[in-house]
């Protein structure tokens, strides 16, 4: 909500003091927005994220899914055996049965919880990323402005200052990049 008002603040004072500007001494006004949601949702690093985050999904949910049985198992066999066993004997079952079923609610809420921080880690990394290469293309192609669209409070843009696509085209190139100048150098012969 800051966020919004920030930019939202800093838009109209752009706007208003225009005007004022004697032209030809100050560059012309140059303003885009970005989609970083989209961003997000089409890059190819947004993607891998995506792909990472669901495959431990899937395998928590399998981990989940066998304590799940295990419980019912445990429950099944319990409402079999009460006319056969004792009351103490039933009592203890009982017991082992509640303490396995907090457990199985302690997991899968650590599960989530885990999962929702490795989702926010990922996401403000991109978030990061994707803001050292707005800025330097701000800076490269001279804008005067570049506002999110989801979070700018922006409720019209044309699409022609719409520089989302570029922005996903410039964080593929620099993921591309990356992994290579990350690669040790080779080490020099001897002769």
């Amino acid at each position: 909500m800051k966020r919004s008002a920030v930019a939202l603040a800093a838009l109209v004072t752009v706007i208003v003091f225009l005007p004022f500007q004697v032209k030809g001494q100050t560059p012309p006004l140059k303003i885009a927005y970005v989609d970083l949601q989209k961003v997000m949702v089409e890059s190819e690093k947004g993607k891998e994220a995506r792909k990472n985050l669901s495959d431990e999904f899937e395998k928590r949910k399998k981990e989940i899914s066998q304590r799940q049985e295990e419980l019912q198992k445990m429950k099944d066999s319990l409402e079999k055996q009460t006319a056969t066993i004792t009351p103490e004997a039933r009592a203890e079952k009982e017991k082992q049965y509640q303490a396995k079923l907090k457990d199985y609610q302690r997991v899968g809420d650590d599960y989530s919880a885990e999962l929702r921080q490795k989702d926010q880690e990922l996401t403000q990394r991109i978030l990061k990323e994707l803001e050292e290469i707005v800025k330097a293309m701000g800076e490269s192609e001279k804008y005067t402005l570049i506002v999110e669209k989801n979070h700018a409070g922006l409720l019209y843009a044309t699409p022609a200052i719409d520089i989302t696509d570029k922005v996903i085209s410039l964080y593929n190139q620099s993921a591309k990049k990356k992994p290579a100048a990350a690669a040790p150098a080779p080490a020099p012969k001897k002769q």
